[in-house]
């Protein structure tokens, strides 16, 4: 038996596996960035930081969030702003939870601006 008939085989007894689409999502980020910053002092690099930022955007209202590469189990997210470029917070609850369901898809730690820095608003239930 050649290889083609035993992967033949073996692919008439797999299960139907269902693959999410784009659409399963309720809200796709306009726009996703990788980008690196670096700290550098004295010609030598201090800090490098490593991360893909996603921004969103529906009917005036503003989102973005960040991953560190270096942490890619937690994202954190800021907003709904009224605007791409500003920080003035607006009332959108419905965007915002479409926000998070994508994010809730992908990772398994979801932070926000707290009193005191970023607080953890969503953890996936099988995360330790």
């Amino acid at each position: 038996m050649d290889w083609s008939s035993r992967l033949t085989g073996v692919c008439n007894q797999m299960s139907e596996i269902t693959i999410g689409r784009p659409d399963s999502d309720p809200i796709l980020p306009m726009e996703i960035r990788h980008d690196v910053d670096e700290i550098i002092f004295d010609g030598e690099v201090e800090q490098n930081y490593n991360f893909l930022d996603y921004r969103f955007e529906r009917q005036g209202a503003h989102c973005h969030a960040r991953t560190y590469l270096d942490d890619v189990d937690t994202v954190s997210v800021n907003g709904p702003f009224s605007d791409r470029d500003s920080e003035d917070e607006i009332d959108a609850p419905e965007f915002f939870e479409d926000v998070l369901s994508y994010l809730k898809r992908r990772f398994l730690i979801i932070d926000a601006p707290g009193d005191s820095g970023y607080d953890t608003i969503w953890k996936h239930p099988d995360f330790k």
